[in-house]
């Protein structure tokens, strides 16, 4: 049996189906390639955009990023010009302006129709905010433009880590902070192919090439109605080692920013299962997370158990 044949057997094992964002807009990026927002008028992709944003205002409500960190952040950012690395459709954006006190907040995302909906969430919230297309690798702003970097579940997909890791010091002002939550390549439940499978650990066994390809055939199976969230190519680009993410590692991420200088204000670990506890206050969560926590400070093997690679860093010169 081909190699991606049995990765294919095994994620069917744990067949997953997405809710059509016709039923639930949610947080889902791809709303906006279904038919639902493409053949829709005016009106209703303005209603659309506005749902996502809200869902994404009311998750960060709900489950602050703060949670991940032992310092609270309002110290940090109150009263300062803040960019958002990876807005989205700007609920995230939105709440940290309210939440935190910012003079101004700037979003930047890949998407066109991302940009307009940030746009359109800002005014409606009435916030000094700005968002504009872009990608972390080439931010389109002068040295020293902000007091600090907020970015949430977005590293993992960048094309070049080293080179956005690089434009946010550069954009930073001396003394500025750069805060960011985003999963590991191990993390078990992270392998970005929940459309089709929740099977946990699958990418420790099957290479990115392997998966993908798996991925791809079971959508093909699916036919028009996976036509939303498939991927454009079975082959995977340069920077993938997986689907849409780039393998970045707790290890590998350590690297980068040890090469550029950055001043650690925190490095938290919180491990699996720590915030989903926190939030329902379910006994086997806790458990899970009391499980885990000690490993989450053993070297190697905290790639594991770390719900999330999350740092505080400084550009000191």
């Amino acid at each position: 049996m081909k190699l991606y044949k049995l990765a294919k057997l095994a994620m069917k094992k744990f067949e997953t189906f997405p809710v059509s964002p016709e039923m639930k807009v949610g947080e889902y990026s791809e709303v906006f390639q279904h038919p639902c927002f493409l053949n829709a008028s005016d009106g209703e992709r303005k209603e659309i955009m506005l749902k996502s944003s809200l869902s994404k205002y009311e998750n960060e409500l709900k489950k602050p990023w703060d949670l991940y960190f032992d310092i609270k952040l309002d110290s940090l950012l109150r009263e300062k010009h803040v960019l958002d690395l990876g807005c989205f459709t700007g609920g995230r954006s939105v709440a940290w302006f309210e939440r935190y006190g910012l003079m101004s907040i700037t979003g930047v995302d890949i998407s066109q129709v991302y940009i307009d909906a940030a746009k359109q969430f800002s005014e409606i919230k009435r916030i000094n905010a700005d968002f504009k297309v872009a990608r972390g690798e080439k931010l389109p702003f002068k040295k020293e433009s902000f007091d600090a970097i907020l970015s949430y579940d977005v590293l993992e997909h960048v094309q070049n880590l080293e080179v956005t890791l690089s434009e946010c010091y550069r954009v930073l002002k001396i003394g500025g902070k750069l805060i960011v939550v985003f999963p590991g390549y191990f993390h078990p439940m992270e392998h970005h192919l929940d459309f089709v499978t929740k099977l946990p650990a699958i990418h420790y066994f099957f290479g990115g090439e392997t998966l993908v390809k798996a991925y791809h055939e079971i959508c093909e199976e699916r036919g028009d109605e996976s036509r939303w969230y498939k991927r454009n190519s079975i082959r995977m680009e340069t920077w993938e080692k997986g689907n849409t993410i780039n393998g970045t590692t707790v290890r590998k991420f350590r690297r980068l920013v040890a090469k550029k200088k950055w001043r650690i204000l925190q490095h938290a670990r919180k491990p699996i299962g720590f915030l989903v506890a926190k939030r329902s206050g379910k006994m086997a969560l806790k458990l899970l997370s009391y499980f885990c926590y000690p490993f989450v400070y053993v070297p190697i093997i905290e790639e594991i158990f770390v719900n999330r690679i999350a740092y505080i860093l400084e550009k000191v010169e």
